[in-house]
């Protein structure tokens, strides 16, 4: 059911670049959420259980990276991915490491991208598979 599959947000200021993305994912068992504006998902961060944000760096309201560093002290457990074509200097600047998890260059292999977003989910959103097998602690 989409509904309980782990939600992806994708921001770029480029409809081509959402698309893009949004075709590399199609097969994926994500919801995918796209949008062009950064305070959006930044309300979806808030409303939702948002597993990754995947943003460009270089767009007019927000970089990339202040998008990422709100949603890491927002949502600490969502993955925060920069896709862009300007690896420069800026993602390399004190603290971008704690925002970022993983920088990939425009323009992306497809099944790269797919593989990088499924190397994060599963740690984040997979049960604790002890969980139910030892009871729990009383407090008798």
């Amino acid at each position: 059911m989409k509904s309980e599959w782990p939600v992806v947000v994708v921001v770029d200021d480029e409809p081509a670049s959402l698309a893009a993305v949004q075709r590399s994912l199609r097969e994926e068992p994500y919801e995918v959420l796209t949008t062009r504006e950064p305070e959006q998902a930044l309300k979806w961060v808030d409303t939702r259980a948002v597993s990754a944000v995947i943003t460009d760096q270089r767009m007019p309201s927000m970089a990339g990276t202040e998008l990422l560093e709100r949603v890491s002290r927002k949502s600490p457990a969502t993955v925060r991915i920069i896709l862009t074509a300007y690896a420069g200097p800026t993602l390399r600047k004190p603290g971008v490491g704690r925002a970022v998890e993983c920088v990939i260059a425009k323009p992306w292999d497809a099944e790269m991208l797919r593989r990088a977003i499924r190397g994060f989910l599963p740690r984040r959103d997979r049960p604790d598979p002890l969980e139910g097998i030892f009871p729990a602690a009383s407090d008798s």
